[in-house]
């Protein structure tokens, strides 16, 4: 069994060949180029996108579509599903099929998304936060002095000692803090010492880094959610 599967993103959209429950390649683009993209017209193809205009710009019409009110083997019941974004759900739905339960998934692109299911596959809450990109991008479209730095892995020379120096920490720094504590909190809110956390997404390495006990899973996550649900719903 074959699907072309698509998680489009609000910066970037991935995308690759879903077969016999495994992602057999997958690649890039930019979300802006995403009329471009050549869809496979001879398997099914799987979507979910945060961004709704994206519907419009692709050229199959048949595609199938990540949606609150779609199958998708978690319960949704304690929240207003109808809010929440698609790659959430994919993320939680990869989470159902792959981890150890209760379980924490932590994705990391534009925005930091968080979610938590408990033993019973019960989606019991989240958290978002802007990214290091989101966080230095508003630095500098809000404030009058102050520059954009690209998101990589350079390290701050100096403790702050200089504008790019405090800006690299700030955002650094408060990235992994405020992870540090969104786990924290869900581990209060399920009233348990211990569970797994999965991180996945571009500014994974930086969380990796600095906090212990985090499990890496592929940057494929979500597209092995997005085929999830689709079987869910097509078999």
């Amino acid at each position: 069994m074959k699907l072309f599967v698509l998680d489009v993103g609000n910066t970037h959209s991935k995308y690759g060949l879903w077969e016999d429950g495994k992602i057999k390649y997958s690649e890039e683009c930019d979300t802006i180029s995403l009329a471009d993209l050549e869809l496979p017209d001879n398997i099914p193809v799987a979507a979910a996108t945060v961004v709704p205009k994206a519907k419009k710009q692709l050229k199959r019409k048949d595609i199938f579509w990540v949606e609150h009110d779609v199958v998708t083997g978690i319960d949704l019941s304690l929240v207003n599903a109808a809010q929440l974004g698609t790659d959430r759900i994919a993320n939680l739905a990869a989470l159902a099929c792959n981890a150890q339960l209760p379980a924490i998934i932590i994705d990391c692109g534009t925005a930091v998304t968080v979610e938590v299911l408990d033993e019973n596959k019960v989606f019991r809450g989240g958290h978002i936060a802007p990214g290091r990109f989101l966080q230095r991008k508003a630095l500098a479209d809000y404030t009058a002095q102050l520059p954009f730095l690209p998101v990589n892995q350079t390290r701050a020379k100096t403790f702050g000692l200089n504008t790019e120096d405090a800006i690299m920490l700030g955002t650094d720094i408060g990235l992994i803090g405020a992870v540090r504590e969104f786990i924290a909190d869900t581990k209060r809110e399920l009233g348990i010492n211990s569970c797994q956390v999965y991180v996945t997404g571009g500014d994974s390495n930086i969380l990796m880094e600095n906090i212990n006990g985090l499990i890496p899973v592929s940057t494929d996550f979500t597209l092995l959610g997005i085929a999830a649900i689709w079987v869910l719903n097509n078999c």
